[in-house]
């Protein structure tokens, strides 16, 4: 079990602070209303992204102990899902900074795009399946890590809104781009691997 940190840490950190939805819109306001007047609407994302993390590893446990035999196979689609990860990064954007839907700027708004983010849904069912003797086989566990995940999501989206216009700009070029990108694939890689050997 203990060799599964380094995965579950890299595909954490990889998975929150790569371009979302999350991030993306957390962006885009804070470039247009400044960092203070983004901050409710990241507090709706983070306490949507803690209802999401909650409901996923309750989900997972629940099937897991349910059918014992299912585990293993959530574990396959976690590195299955990981990999297109990796690969979709590589894939032709379909948000971009200026593409992007104008949404609302408030607490509400950050905490209904958590309920409809796909991103974060199929980010929370990966992670509870593929590390669920980790970190969510106890109630102790599967809160401190649902609190744990939230906040790193709050870290992200807030470097997000107080950098956006600065790391946009940074990203716009084609070679840095693909340079982040092969990084980021090596790393998702690496985790799926891992995790397939434990």
């Amino acid at each position: 079990m203990q060799p599964l940190w380094a995965p579950f840490i890299i595909y954490a950190l990889v998975t929150t602070f790569t371009p979302g939805p999350n991030n993306v819109t957390s962006s885009a306001i804070g470039m247009r209303r400044g960092y203070w007047k983004t901050l409710p609407y990241i507090g709706g994302i983070t306490l949507g992204f803690l209802v999401i993390m909650l409901a996923s590893g309750l989900l997972t446990d629940v099937a897991s102990r349910a059918y014992r035999g299912v585990l293993p196979w959530f574990k396959w689609i976690g590195v299955a899902y990981m990999t297109w990860l990796a690969v979709s990064l590589f894939l032709p954007s379909r948000h971009g900074a200026g593409k992007e839907p104008r949404r609302g700027d408030g607490f509400t708004s950050g905490l209904l795009l958590q309920l409809m983010n796909p991103k974060v849904i199929l980010y929370g069912i990966t992670i509870y399946s593929s590390f669920h003797l980790l970190i969510s086989d106890t109630p102790f566990k599967l809160a401190g890590s649902s609190v744990f995940l939230a906040l790193l999501g709050c870290v992200s989206t807030s470097l997000w809104a107080l950098l956006g216009s600065a790391f946009s700009s940074l990203l716009k070029g084609r070679v840095a781009s693909l340079c982040f990108n092969i990084v980021m694939a090596i790393l998702l890689v690496s985790s799926a691997v891992s995790l397939a050997l434990h």
